[in-house]
């Protein structure tokens, strides 16, 4: 059930639906169906110029170990590589108790496009934070995953997935615990 819930969520990160915008205030983003918007401009067309050169062989090393303590139960990090580039995963000890987290580095995407493949999702948010742009998206109601994504450049950005596990759901809502992750490798990338 895991796999394929984070098998939707990139797949669905990749392939979503084309949305069109129309009117409104240029700096009020258009609800999207029943689901999560923000109110605060993000895409002027600026990033954040951070660098995620190192990352991109070594996905693994993007959480300090004291960092990696905060999410929780995990076993060892796997690296491995998807579609959206080199990645790192840090699966539960137990999927029941436990959330998985996988750590996507993607290089040569624009993260504009990235952006419009899912702002039609029921969960859409977008954000700075620390001066990064970043959005928050579900292809459901962010219940049980939730995938965040932050610019660290026009082209190249660093995705967090987060499954949260049946017993962590109440504690951990997906969404905040995925854009959690994406403060703290902020911070990395700031050096």
């Amino acid at each position: 059930m895991t796999a394929l819930l984070t098998a939707v969520l990139a797949f669905g990160a990749l392939t979503g639906c084309t949305a069109t915008q129309t009117g409104g205030n240029p700096t009020t983003a258009q609800p999207t169906g029943t689901g999560q918007s923000s109110s605060e401009p993000t895409s002027d067309g600026s990033d954040a110029g951070l660098s995620i050169a190192k990352f991109v062989s070594s996905p693994c090393s993007i959480l300090t170990a004291s960092q990696v303590t905060t999410l929780g139960s995990v076993r060892a990090p796997e690296p491995g590589t998807g579609e959206l580039g080199p990645n790192c995963v840090w699966r539960g000890q137990d999927v029941i108790k436990n959330s998985k987290y996988t750590v996507h580095v993607t290089e040569n995407k624009p993260f504009e496009d990235m952006v419009n493949n899912v702002k039609a999702n029921p969960v859409f948010t977008e954000k700075k934070v620390d001066g990064v742009r970043l959005y928050s998206t579900s292809q459901t109601d962010a219940s049980t995953g939730c995938l965040t994504s932050l610019q660290a450049s026009k082209n190249d950005s660093i995705t967090i997935q987060v499954a949260t596990a049946a017993d962590e759901r109440a504690t951990k809502p997906a969404c905040a615990e995925s854009e959690r992750v994406a403060q703290l490798i902020i911070t990395n990338l700031k050096g």
